[in-house]
């Protein structure tokens, strides 16, 4: 089994939609800022949501609902068994929003969601500081932007800004490659609980600096929006 959380009612995971929210469990990347610890590194005590049970909650929710939120974790990384599951909540007429760090640009295009959430962690050559490893990372991460900008599926590309992992080069290089996207978020650095324990220590930048990083995605016709964490 996959599934270790539900959020059975959200007004803001899926924009504009009532939703419930679906947490897979395991990830590809190992992103020491990351504030789901628990979904990356399975903890054993975690006991995992019966399907049988899922399935059931989201037929009798299915005139109340409008969308499933699935997010992680990394959702991709399950494959057949997600893709069998999206099906069988499409064919109850629910709307599918996917929350993904982008490196698995194939699945992402099976699934076909109605809506995309990206994940950019930072320029592509630092992507070996969030533990990915196998294909280039500029590759699949590249194909999957361009897959959601041609679309023409509702999207978002977000990025944490966290100091020391990403700085006003790093934007540079991610505003050159989404040049012109109607929609990216720069969140603020939160401290608190992380997969790396130090991470926890990271003083976030000062707000200042994420609007100058705006400054620079404006220059990109790139409509972006700043998250304040704080």
């Amino acid at each position: 089994m996959i599934y270790y959380g539900l959020q059975k009612t959200t007004l803001i995971d899926y924009p504009g939609k009532v939703a419930a929210t679906l947490f897979t469990g395991g990830c590809n990347l190992r992103c020491p800022y990351c504030h789901n610890p628990e979904l990356v590194n399975i903890v054993r005590a975690m006991d995992p949501f019966n399907l049988d049970y899922l399935k059931g909650f989201f037929i009798k929710r299915k005139n109340v609902l409008q969308g499933v939120c699935i997010t992680g974790g990394e959702p991709l990384i399950h494959g057949e068994e997600l893709t069998d599951f999206i099906k069988f909540l499409k064919d109850l007429g629910y709307l599918i929003k996917i929350d993904t760090n982008g490196t698995f640009p194939q699945r992402l295009k099976q699934i076909d969601p109605d809506y995309i959430a990206m994940d950019i962690k930072t320029s592509f050559d630092k992507y070996n500081l969030m533990g990915f490893t196998g294909m280039d990372a500029a590759q699949k991460l590249g194909e999957s932007i361009s897959y959601i900008l041609n679309s023409g599926i509702k999207y978002e590309f977000r990025t944490t800004v966290v100091p020391g992992l990403v700085d006003y080069g790093d934007i540079e290089k991610i505003s050159d490659i989404i040049r012109g996207a109607d929609n990216y978020t720069l969140s603020q650095f939160r401290p608190g609980k992380t997969l790396d324990e130090e991470s926890s220590l990271i003083e976030p930048y000062d707000i200042s600096i994420l609007e100058k990083m705006k400054s620079i995605c404006d220059g990109k016709n790139i409509k972006t929006k700043i998250r304040d964490n704080k």
